[in-house]
């Protein structure tokens, strides 16, 4: 996997199946439920003799910026990346420095903060003190002390934890932030270089500052992430790479705030900013079709979503992938669901067994079986179920099931954006097995923060539930809005 976006010829030959990588089994950091599955390599292994790729010896930032642009993030002597099988919610961020645009918010923050005093510093010497260690300390308090079993860091336990911070790899700076010379925030920045020995990019490794009311209400974090783009700036460096995306994850989803970013899927780098035709701009006789394509690649599936865009067409009849933007759309706004008497009946003595994300794959093949009114085939085909079993895959998309003695009666699946929900398709083989499974999944929407269902045509049955048809242009609108907010927490039936 080696994406190509204009490296010096030599850095695109380095052969990946050539490095020498580990793999390793551990509890995942964000959710600690699930296991996952990191591969590795060490900055030392890169300084043995006998290391070279191809012949060629290349020096550790090289090989470190060529990681980067894979996806691999670092902490001291270790390079490390996730390809977990079953969730692929971490997702490299970048964001490409001069296409970025403040938003109002980001230029608040700006503003608020010219008063503080920030210093490059890129002596090691310097990176450990006691005054960064009772700074850390603190900080580290502040957000760890909830969990079972915290114990506040001792001064020499933090500055341990500084030195090894800012220590394994010798491409590493500290941004510091002084308040009327008090120390208020700390950037911990490595540096990568390209093969002509200049720096191609800054990565945000951590930053740490002083809780208080006073600096909290600076918005201090979004002020740090604008000066280390200034910095890129002002050094020409092209890419500024923030870590890993959560979209799960309130601590790690505030990075697509800063746009356009870039998100590394299946080897290649998505921008935000993709230009998607508008509905009928190449096919005027269709004014709800953008774009046709022979093949659902995933990269434009999610960025299309992204935009009110969803392929819709029939595989069996030999129909090239159509992708479409209804108007008007069918929408319900969470606050104004409507559950009917009848299923809130139902719902106190279901003889039901609801289930999330047990079987995606087989829900949607369920899904293609269903007879529907009106319609002498499905849209579920092959390349349908192998895109969205991808998007499953990756977090986006997740399946709701109903079980009745161990069957399977019932469910549906959509894609998950931010606090939108794309309803796509659900099937039904017992009485309100379906219906009750959406009354539950709409109610624990609700109360996770979701704002918006979208329903995308009309249908009788989701218009039992409160959906309306609202104006494109106003739909395109909220979706823009809520996608950027996160679920308060995980999603569960």
């Amino acid at each position: 996997m080696c994406y190509n976006d204009g490296m010096h010829p030599d850095e695109t030959q380095i052969d990946f199946s050539k490095i020498p990588f580990a793999k390793d089994l551990c509890p995942c950091g964000y959710y600690p439920q699930n296991e996952c599955t990191q591969i590795f390599n060490m900055t030392h292994w890169f300084k043995e003799p006998d290391f070279c790729i191809d012949g060629k010896d290349f020096p550790i930032k090289q090989y470190y910026s060529f990681l980067k642009k894979n996806g691999f993030c670092r902490y001291n002597s270790l390079f490390y990346r996730y390809e977990c099988t079953k969730c692929r919610q971490c997702t490299p961020v970048r964001i490409p420095v001069n296409q970025f645009k403040a938003s109002k918010n980001q230029r608040a923050a700006w503003n608020k903060n010219q008063d503080i005093d920030v210093t490059l510093e890129k002596n090691p010497e310097k990176f450990v003190s006691e005054e960064k260690a009772l700074l850390l300390r603190e900080y580290d308090a502040y957000h760890n002390e909830s969990q079972e079993g915290y114990v506040k860091k001792t001064l020499d336990e933090a500055l341990a934890t500084l030195k090894e911070m800012n220590s394994g790899y010798d491409g590493i700076w500290n941004l510091e932030y002084r308040l009327n010379g008090r120390l208020i925030g700390v950037s911990v920045l490595d540096f990568t270089e390209n093969s002509e020995g200049k720096i191609d990019s800054f990565c945000s490794n951590y930053f740490y500052y002083e809780i208080s009311d006073e600096i909290e209400k600076r918005s201090i974090g979004v002020f740090s992430v604008l000066k280390e783009l200034e910095l890129c700036r002002e050094l020409n460096i092209p890419y500024y790479y923030l870590g890993l995306f959560l979209s799960g994850c309130r601590k790690m989803n505030y990075k697509i705030n800063y746009e356009p970013y870039e998100l590394l899927i299946d080897g290649v780098w998505l921008s935000s900013d993709i230009k998607f035709p508008a509905p009928g701009e190449i096919y005027e006789d269709y004014p709800e079709v953008c774009f046709v394509t022979k093949e659902i690649e995933l990269p434009v599936l999610i960025a299309a979503y992204k935009n009110g865009i969803f392929p819709w067409f029939c595989e069996e009849a030999g129909e090239p992938v159509v992708w479409q933007s209804t108007d008007p759309r069918f929408v319900i706004p969470i606050q104004e669901l409507h559950i009917p008497k009848t299923l809130k009946k139902f719902l106190k003595h279901t003889p039901y067994t609801y289930t999330m994300d047990k079987c995606f794959e087989q829900v949607m093949k369920e899904c293609r079986m269903m007879d529907r009114v009106g319609q002498s085939g499905t849209w579920i085909g092959p390349k349908m179920l192998a895109a969205y079993s991808e998007l499953h895959k990756m977090g986006y998309a997740h399946s709701f099931e109903v079980w009745h003695d161990e069957k399977l009666v019932g469910g549906f699946y959509g894609v998950l954006l931010g606090s939108v929900f794309c309803g796509e398709s659900m099937f039904t083989k017992e009485s309100n097995s379906s219906s009750s499974a959406f009354i539950l999944f709409a109610q624990a929407f609700a109360e996770c923060g979701g704002k918006l269902i979208d329903c995308q045509a009309y249908t009788d049955n989701m218009a039992r539930y409160g959906a309306q048809e609202i104006p494109r242009t106003q739909y395109l609108k909220l979706l823009k809005k809520y996608q950027k907010i996160r679920l308060l927490k995980e999603l569960k039936l």
